[in-house]
């Protein structure tokens, strides 16, 4: 009969080095699977389209460019987008707010560093989209607006807008000129002349003034880039010269002063850049 022979026994040391094996490599494996199966559900998320904020616009509706405007009180009527109007009270810069300034015969600032204060005209700050201008005297004018930072610092991209415009000028052009001499202390008669160029033609085509004298003639270019003057000649020959104007390019006015021939006649007149643009000087 075989004896039978029992395995040898392990230490409780060796029983503990196995347990910690099999452990360690249950935890490696449930590490493993973990990790994939989270980069397989993992999906990118997409990104929104974001639209960017549209930018300040600001346009003068009145007066329009090249427009002739009675004297006295002138009103200036804007448009605003995209832009909130809040008083400058000390606040901050936010974006898409602040106010306006409000420009007369002024060059439009343009540093962004520094307050929109011009070094020369008139300025007002508002957070209205219209002003008046009060008691402007006549002649050529501009008149501009500006959108502006809570600080008064310009907004970038610069957002302004300007027109140019004849305080005082015949709104309703005279067809006729109804001069009156005016006796002087040296015997000579003086005579003013209104005179106005709109869409390349003089609103009229008969001057008289009285012989030999002073003659001054406001004239008022409303032709938005377009240059004229006011030249006298003896003919339409123009073979000699009685007076000859500077060249004004619209809207502008410029007053002329000359002396009339001391011999009654009828004389002509023209634009020297548009000889189209003519009529009779008659002097008596």
């Amino acid at each position: 009969m075989l004896a039978s022979i029992s395995p040898p026994r392990m230490t409780r040391l060796e029983r503990l080095l196995i347990l910690t094996l099999v452990i360690g490599c249950v935890a490696l494996f449930s590490g493993a699977v973990a990790q994939e199966g989270y980069g397989s559900s993992t999906t990118a998320t997409p990104t929104a389209n974001v639209t960017p904020a549209a930018e300040a616009n600001v346009t003068i509706t009145s007066p329009e460019e090249g427009a002739s405007v009675a004297a006295g009180n002138v009103t200036v009527a804007v448009n605003l987008t995209n832009f909130t109007l809040v008083e400058p009270t000390g606040q901050p810069n936010a974006p898409g707010e602040g106010h306006l300034h409000y420009y007369l015969d002024a060059v439009v600032p343009t540093n962004a560093s520094a307050p929109a204060i011009p070094e020369t005209g008139g300025y007002v700050i508002s957070t209205n989209t219209s002003y008046t201008w009060e008691n402007v005297t006549a002649g050529a004018h501009n008149l501009s607006v500006q959108v502006v930072n809570n600080d008064h610092t310009p907004i970038i991209p610069l957002v302004f807008d300007t027109v140019n415009v004849t305080i005082g000028g015949n709104v309703t052009p005279t067809p006729t000129m109804n001069v009156t001499p005016t006796p002087t202390t040296t015997g000579n008669a003086t005579a003013m002349v209104n005179l106005t160029a709109e869409n390349i033609a003089f609103d009229t085509d008969t001057i008289t003034v009285p012989a030999g004298a002073n003659v001054t003639v406001n004239f008022n270019n409303k032709d938005s880039g377009i240059p004229h003057n006011f030249a006298v000649y003896d003919s339409s020959f123009r073979s000699e010269r009685i007076f000859v104007g500077e060249i004004i390019t619209g809207p502008a006015t410029i007053n002329y002063t000359f002396t009339a021939p001391s011999e009654p006649g009828t004389y002509y007149f023209q634009c020297d850049v548009h000889p189209s643009m003519n009529g009779d000087f008659i002097v008596e």
